[in-house]
């Protein structure tokens, strides 16, 4: 199966592409003009997409336009109807003006964000009728996992959307809570410390409010040699930012962090460095 993916924020994009890939191909566009191309592509070329996810809010050629623009190509390649791509308008916009105008212009259902998996996939089967078993044939993570063996992930960014993506990527191989500063954060690790369930991997952003990510790395470091536990004995720190100069790195290195990646964070990146720091390793990977 084809699924294409619109929409201009790279981290919606990529939410998407965790939530679907395991059920079909899918491409990216990320504007409304380079999903007309690539809708006319497909069906010129005899294989056509099977559902469109498709953003309002882009700039330039918006979701209306662009889903106005989908039903035009299809009409002119004798395609109405039932016969079309399934179209998902799936958009921050929740005035019902937008939503009427939308199933107007022919699309089959509208999601709004934050997506959850489960209501997405939900509305996929509905389309689609099903979907195909996922594509790894290996052991589900959740399948191979006890309750007593599961990891446990902090992800802590102010970013609703960084949060929900980190969340799809690693929820497959362990339990995941959220903190939205460094401060909670902070919080957070002391608590689980006290309790004597540390968390094993820490995804950290740096550009937050109040307690900035280096802060929080720095005082989760001190809590930890307060408690007596120093160097590889402590919970794995994965930096998650915006910032790409050498000068925040470095310091993130210096202040104890284990890894650090860039958004727009990639799923297998990140997968790939948890699997380095030894944190997927009660769970079969994907």
């Amino acid at each position: 199966m084809k699924f294409l993916i619109v929409d201009d924020d790279s981290t919606a994009r990529e939410l998407l592409r965790v939530f679907l890939s395991p059920y079909a191909h899918c491409a990216q566009a990320f504007n409304g003009q380079e999903a007309i191309e690539a809708i006319r592509l497909a069906i010129e070329d005899g294989q056509p997409y099977d559902l469109v996810c498709l953003d309002i809010m882009m700039p330039g050629m918006d979701g209306h336009e662009t889903l106005d623009r989908i039903r035009q190509i299809e009409a002119q390649h004798g395609l109405l109807g039932s016969d079309g791509t399934k179209v998902i308008m799936t958009t921050a916009l929740r005035d019902p003006k937008h939503c009427i105008r939308s199933f107007h212009e022919g699309c089959e259902s509208y999601c709004t964000k934050p997506l959850k998996q489960e209501q997405l996939l939900r509305e996929v089967r509905a389309l689609i009728g099903g979907l195909p078993a996922p594509t790894s044939d290996e052991v589900s993570p959740e399948a191979e996992a006890g309750p007593s063996d599961r990891n446990r992930y902090l992800i802590v960014d102010d970013d609703r959307v960084c949060r929900e993506l980190v969340s799809a990527i690693l929820s497959p191989y362990g339990q995941c809570s959220f903190a939205h500063d460094g401060q909670e954060a902070f919080d957070a690790v002391r608590l689980a410390l006290e309790d004597g369930v540390p968390y094993g991997l820490i995804c950290l952003d740096i550009m937050m409010p109040g307690m900035d990510g280096h802060e929080a790395l720095r005082r989760i470091r001190q809590l930890e040699a307060d408690h007596g536990i120093y160097g590889s004995d402590g919970v794995k720190v994965l930096m998650t930012t915006a910032l790409r100069d050498s000068k925040h790195c470095v310091q993130s290195f210096r202040e104890g962090c284990e890894c650090y990646i860039t958004k727009p964070i990639d799923a297998d990146e990140l997968l790939s460095k948890a699997r380095q720091l030894n944190v997927l390793d009660t769970v079969s990977s994907r």
